[in-house]
């Protein structure tokens, strides 16, 4: 009988491991706000446990970072137009942050 209710709650702990994000703990106007830039339950869960509202989401993802990097940038004091400038310039981040720290930019291109 143990060895039932063990396998029970492992098959229901995987089942809700494996079940699809849901909008579940946003406002209406947080889910408004997500849908509108395009990301769906997941990818907002995700971005907003990370710390991200819906406009930086938005501005990190228009500026070519998926939520890992955007994360490394941002930790490192880089917006996504600043981040965006270092990385078009052939930047890695710990590069950026070096040179940053010396008083350079990265050169723009046109």
């Amino acid at each position: 009988m143990k060895k039932l209710g063990l396998i029970m709650i492992v098959l229901t702990l995987s089942a809700c491991a494996s079940a699809p994000a849901t909008w579940k703990g946003m406002s209406e106007r947080d889910i408004a706000a997500w849908k509108e830039i395009g990301f769906n339950a997941e990818q907002a869960q995700a971005w907003n446990g990370a710390g991200f509202d819906a406009k930086q989401s938005s501005s990190w993802s228009k500026a070519g970072f998926n939520l890992e990097n955007a994360q490394s940038w941002k930790n490192q004091s880089f917006n996504p137009e600043e981040a965006q400038s270092w990385k078009t310039g052939g930047f890695d981040l710990e590069t950026a942050v070096e040179s940053r720290d010396k008083g350079l930019t990265p050169v723009k291109i046109e």
